[in-house]
């Protein structure tokens, strides 16, 4: 991974799942978190109502997959980058260099507990995850009305607490 890369050609959408008797609630509900969340802030933000899908869509199963999709792969690349600085068990952590490999981990801690960050494409603000529990995707399946998947173009970065940085891992 290219840690340049990774603050400069970040994800220009996130999209986020929320819940709302309509449309309208739905967008609120990402509209209030981005608006409150402290992990990262953008110059701009942009909904297009017209990309908006409800999990009645017949696209909708296919974009959630598509972004966990993504976010998976973030997280096996974060695992391939503290690989290759030689962690390779679970007691390799306890000598973990600082700097770099350390804030590698810290990100992908976060990528799994469920931070929002810069790097995040699939967001759940159901559960507070970049994932979607088998419970979750019951009751979608069920009632299909109440979910929707909202896209959100968003501009330059003004803020983030979680990102590698442009140091230089080597």
């Amino acid at each position: 991974m290219n840690p340049s890369k990774t603050c400069t050609q970040l994800n220009q959408q996130h999209l986020f799942l929320a819940t709302g008797n309509n449309l309208g609630q739905a967008r609120q509900q990402t509209i209030h978190f981005i608006n409150t969340t402290q992990l990262i802030v953008y110059q701009s933000n942009t909904i297009k109502d017209e990309e908006i899908r409800s999990a009645s869509s017949t696209n909708f199963w296919m974009e959630i997959e598509k972004g966990i999709a993504a976010n998976h792969r973030f997280c096996r690349d974060l695992l391939k980058e503290l690989q290759d600085t030689g962690l390779t068990e679970l007691e390799d952590l306890l000598c973990l260099q600082l700097g770099y490999p350390s804030k590698v981990l810290h990100i992908l801690t976060h990528m799994l507990d469920g931070f929002i960050g810069t790097d995040s494409v699939f967001y759940n603000l159901v559960e507070d995850s970049h994932w979607l529990s088998e419970t979750l995707r019951a009751t979608i399946q069920q009632k299909p009305e109440s979910y929707w998947l909202i896209p959100v173009w968003h501009g330059t970065v003004t803020s983030s607490l979680l990102h590698l940085g442009k140091e230089n891992p080597k």
